[in-house]
């Protein structure tokens, strides 16, 4: 189902998908039983069956897989991500005397609406790079950054910003190790191949499919 007055031809959405308040970009598919809302999908992206995302920016080429969860964040181009991941979840303040959201929400019809707390789950921003891997029942909590081309390993709790290139793990994750030389990442950082066309990444199709060093690039 799309409340959108058109999608590109290109999109395919399948059984009972929903759509509202969006823009997807060509080549899209979104998964049976999926909701996007107020969200932007950039062309040939996927979203596995089972998701939830609002307030997304969904990169190029980026793809989730089932159950995914995600929230209020920006997502880079070419990202793989997992399924049964949850991606910056609204929080509750455990300062106060409940974190129940009565305190804030009149449809509990508790307090009168001139006391309600004034509560923003989502004031922390959240950023996700280019190029980056996210394993299966990953979470990534509010208020992070990570950096291109990092990996985050299955399990994982990301509380704190993650470098470039690095691969975390555990709970909280840990940076356990880079998967190139400083000065590979840096070549890398400068060179953004993500940013490149379609006949560009064609052309340099040997790059992608074996292992690289300095001389490469």
């Amino acid at each position: 189902m799309s409340q959108l007055k058109s999608l590109p031809d290109s999109v395919k959405l399948y059984r009972f998908a929903e759509v509202s308040e969006s823009e997807v970009g060509e080549h899209s598919v979104i998964g049976d039983f999926s909701r996007v809302r107020k969200s932007s999908l950039g062309k040939h992206t996927r979203i596995d069956r089972n998701n939830f995302l609002t307030n997304v920016v969904l990169g190029n080429y980026s793809y989730t897989g089932p159950f995914d969860m995600i929230f209020h964040c920006k997502i880079g181009k070419f990202v793989s991500i997992s399924y049964g991941v949850t991606i910056g979840a609204p929080e509750h303040n455990y300062h106060l005397l409940t974190t129940h959201p009565f305190i804030y929400n009149d449809e509990y019809d508790l307090l009168d609406k001139r006391d309600l707390v004034r509560n923003d789950k989502f004031d922390k921003p959240l950023v996700i790079g280019n190029d980056v891997w996210i394993g299966c029942n990953a979470t990534i909590l509010r208020g992070v950054s990570i950096g291109d081309g990092a990996v985050i390993g299955a399990n994982s709790l990301v509380n704190k910003d993650v470098p470039p290139y690095a691969i975390v793990a555990g709970c909280p994750a840990r940076i356990v190790k880079y998967r190139f030389e400083k000065e590979m990442i840096d070549k890398l950082l400068q060179l953004e191949w993500w940013n490149w066309d379609e006949n560009k990444i064609r052309e340099n199709a040997h790059l992608f499919i074996q292992m690289i060093n300095d001389n490469d690039l």
